[in-house]
């Protein structure tokens, strides 16, 4: 089983946010292939009861090429537990799984090595997995970062609202790494995304990183109210996580055609100030 898509802070303290759009692309969701763990470039892995937040930050000191790729995401990537700012971690057993901390499952990226040559490649892959879910995933945040080499300038794409992503559209992902939530920027967001690379240096010399949060019982968390998900009828209220691992893999869009099942139009509704999926808001940063 498997969940969706939203919103909310910046990940560091020093840099000030301004705006900017995710999209849920049309067909919904993107058929990767059985990519696995250590086959597509995973951003982010989050598993814990109740709650999951945290995510991971640039350091500003980018990884030798020379080296491996697991010796240069470990010198690029932090830790941090909880919502933006958070706490920083540096082990499994001090972020508590949020993330996980391994660099198959939570890392960053040089946004070269993502395959992101432009705004329009950018593809962001939502697997989960929840264990005896009978309810709703609660899906509180998601913040993809870019960063420049020094760390001292960023862009975010953010959302503004969470979400309850309802069991029936959850059953219609499939197994993990091969059907995932397909998440792309909006067409403006795509030529800022454009821009920001132009001044820092260009891929190779940005790095991308993933902060989210999903369940219940989060600081100043807001449940949602009922409304509809492409069509399905999404609960108000929030939902916890129940101890199944939420993954972000990084791939390069468009993906060929869409998986069997996932003929679903591409509008997604909101109700009663629940967040349309269809919308994701940006935050920059500059030092």
């Amino acid at each position: 089983m498997k969940r969706v898509l939203l919103a909310t802070v910046a990940a560091l303290a020093f840099v000030v946010p301004a705006k900017a759009d995710l999209v849920l692309e049309a067909a919904i969701f993107a058929d990767l292939g059985a990519t696995g763990f250590g086959n597509a470039p995973r951003l982010l892995n989050l598993q814990n009861n109740g709650s999951e937040a945290g995510g991971t930050f640039y350091t500003g000191t980018p990884g030798d090429l020379g080296t491996s790729l697991a010796t240069q995401i470990g010198v690029q990537t932090g830790f941090f537990t909880g919502l933006p700012p958070g706490t920083v971690c540096t082990n499994n057993a001090t972020c508590n799984n949020q993330p996980q901390i391994e660099t198959d499952k939570s890392a960053v990226y040089r946004v070269s090595q993502l395959g992101w040559t432009t705004g329009q490649s950018v593809g962001i892959g939502l697997d989960t997995n929840e264990t005896g879910s009978n309810a709703a995933l609660t899906f509180n945040s998601l913040v993809l970062t870019i960063w420049n080499s020094d760390a001292t300038k960023s862009i975010s794409f953010s959302g503004s609202q969470p979400v309850n992503i309802p069991l029936a559209l959850l059953n219609l992902q499939h197994g993990n790494g091969n059907s995932v939530f397909d998440i792309g920027l909006g067409a403006a967001q795509k030529a800022q995304f454009d821009a920001f690379e132009l001044a820092n240096g260009g891929p190779g010399n940005t790095f991308a990183s993933l902060s989210a949060s999903f369940g219940t019982g989060l600081p100043g968390q807001v449940c949602p109210s009922a409304g509809s998900l492409a069509g399905f009828a999404s609960p108000g209220g929030c939902f916890a996580s129940t101890d199944g691992q939420e993954s972000f893999l990084a791939f390069v869009q468009p993906v060929p055609g869409p998986i069997a099942g996932a003929g679903i139009p591409g509008l997604i509704m909101a109700a009663g100030g629940m967040f349309g999926l269809n919308r994701f808001r940006r935050k920059r940063r500059v030092a």
